[in-house]
C-alpha cells in the first residue's frame, strides 16, 4: 500500500503529514539486532545533538547507541525527506517550549 493511500480523509483534514509514516517506522539495528522506533530514537537518544534539527541522515540505536545511515534501510530520497521531517518536528518542539537543541 502506498504511503498516500494510508492517509484517510480525516487524517488529511487534521494535517497529518505522509512523512509521519516513514519517521514512525520500526527499524532494526545492524549491530545488536533490536528493533526501535525511528522517531523515538531521534527524540530521545539524539537529544542535545545539534545535527538532530538539521536533517541528520543517521539513525541511533536506543539499545546499543550504534549510529548507522538511514539509506541502509530506505532509499536516498526517502532518507533525506524523512531526516528533514524529523528535524523539523524536533526543531518545532524546541521553538515551542523555548528549549535549546544544543543542551
Amino acid at each position: 500500500m502506498k504511503r498516500e493511500e494510508r492517509l484517510t480523509s480525516e487524517m488529511k483534514r487534521y494535517g497529518v503529514n505522509k512523512n509521519l509514516f516513514d519517521s514512525n517506522r520500526p527499524v532494526t539495528c545492524p549491530s545488536c539486532g533490536n528493533s526501535f522506533n525511528l522517531f523515538y530514537s531521534r527524540a530521545k537518544v539524539c537529544t542535545g545533538c545539534p545535527k538532530s534539527v538539521t536533517g541528520c541522515e543517521l539513525a541511533r540505536c536506543v539499545y546499543c547507541d550504534t549510529e548507522f545511515p538511514l539509506n541502509n534501510i530506505m532509499s536516498k530520497f526517502d532518507s533525506r525527506r524523512t531526516s528533514n521531517y524529523l528535524g523539523s518536528v524536533v526543531k518545532r518542539y524546541y521553538d515551542t517550549f523555548g528549549e535549546s537543541e544544543f543542551r
